[in-house]
């Protein structure tokens, strides 16, 4: 067969296969498949569905950091380790970096994956310079453009229609993981500095659960979902109803998880409103709250 009759083989190939229905395999799915063919181990924290939506895109059975962080064993090894997780004011959420000091990880090739929604600043040097004080090597950290979920300074409804061309942005992560890049994303300030950043963290990071939420105990059901959500077990049911105390993440899964809206954030100073439009509640639209209650339930 000389090169032209194989041209046209191929050609009358792809054309069945158009007419079948049949949809040409992106690069992705392609990259997809040939990682299988490797132990990839990938690790997540997710409060509104956006970090489990990422991790998903990278394994069939991503393992959610809260459920991790109950065992004693936490060695792990494989040919590619990957975190996929929020950032929170320039930073990564403490339950992560837990995770990440308490944790083994031995893999040729480590990557995270960072999802944010406004501006991601200097998170990825953040965490690459957290990551080599613990011993970790990441080779790659990239922080992907997401739904904002931070209720005090965002509408939810105004965020769900904006289009953030995740699905582009995602498509290149996995085409440079999938051929083991070495990148660590620069940072992009704009107008903030190093000090609005450290406030900021601050704010996140002294947070308890008692000092953020307030209760519309008018709305309040007592179903539970506030505690069945939370990774850190702040939620009770007594007498008097729904008490929340103790460390808290600032993930606000509580507040968009709660059915009744009956969760709120307390206001930053009286007379000021604690969010933008507290009848406006986000979960990634392909992840189910069965999935946020199996990631974090304690």
């Amino acid at each position: 067969m000389d090169r032209r009759e194989a041209l046209k083989l191929m050609g009358a190939s792809l054309a069945a296969v158009a007419m079948a229905g049949i949809a040409p395999r992106t690069h992705a799915a392609i990259l997809k498949d040939r990682a299988k063919n490797k132990k990839r181990l990938v690790f997540y924290f997710t409060a509104t569905g956006n970090s489990l939506f990422v991790a998903r895109q990278f394994s069939d059975s991503p393992i959610s950091i809260p459920q991790e962080l109950k065992k004693k064993d936490l060695t792990y090894e494989a040919d590619e380790i990957g975190i996929v997780c929020p950032d929170y004011a320039g930073a990564i959420p403490k339950i992560v970096r837990e995770f990440v000091q308490k944790a083994s990880f031995k893999a040729p090739y480590m990557f995270s994956v960072i999802t944010f929604g406004n501006a991601c600043v200097n998170v990825a040097e953040y965490w690459d310079e957290f990551c080599q004080g613990q011993g970790v090597k990441m080779n790659y950290v990239r922080p992907i453009l997401m739904v904002d979920n931070y209720l005090p300074v965002f509408d939810m409804n105004q965020q769900m229609a904006i289009d953030k061309h995740t699905d582009e942005n995602l498509a290149t992560i996995l085409e440079e993981v999938g051929v083991h890049k070495d990148f660590i994303a620069p940072a992009e300030m704009g107008f903030f500095n190093k000090d609005m950043l450290k406030g900021m963290q601050d704010q996140h990071f002294s947070m308890t659960a008692d000092r953020l939420l307030q209760l519309r105990e008018d709305r309040c059901v007592q179903c539970m979902t506030c505690a069945n959500v939370c990774p850190h077990k702040n939620f009770s049911l007594a007498d008097k109803g729904v008490s929340f105390a103790g460390d808290c993440e600032y993930c606000l899964a509580c507040v968009h998880a709660c059915p009744q809206k009956a969760l709120t954030l307390r206001s930053a100073r009286e007379g000021w409103p604690g969010e933008r439009n507290p009848e406006a509640r986000y979960r990634h639209p392909k992840v189910t709250l069965a999935d946020i209650v199996r990631s974090n339930r304690q």
